[in-house]
């Protein structure tokens, strides 16, 4: 009987610290927080006019330069793996080099 009471109790004082933490006031901090990450968004959009637009159209297009590199690199002549394989030397219990006992 006494562990039914102590159960009671456990549950009364859980629950009223989830009330207590209900009720609490915000911040001036979470209450600019959405205004802070639209504008960290805004700052790191190289193109702003594409924030006010549909978000479901994809990204046409691709920056001249970075599509040159990446064509030649893939043109690029690659050796073959065989002619760059060599074999790991592992040597194991042998000691060179040291001082005296």
């Amino acid at each position: 009987m006494r562990y039914i009471y102590l159960s009671i109790l456990l549950t009364s004082v859980v629950l009223s610290g989830c009330q207590g933490a209900a009720v609490r006031e915000s911040t001036a901090v979470e209450d600019n927080l959405g205004k802070a990450v639209a504008n960290m968004r805004r700052a790191q959009t190289s193109n702003p006019a594409t924030l006010t637009g549909s978000q479901d159209q994809p990204v046409e297009g691709i920056d001249p330069n970075s599509a040159t590199q990446a064509i030649e690199s893939m043109r690029k002549d690659t050796p073959e793996r065989a002619a760059i394989k060599r074999d790991i030397m592992i040597n194991v219990g042998t000691q060179s080099g040291g001082g005296s006992q």
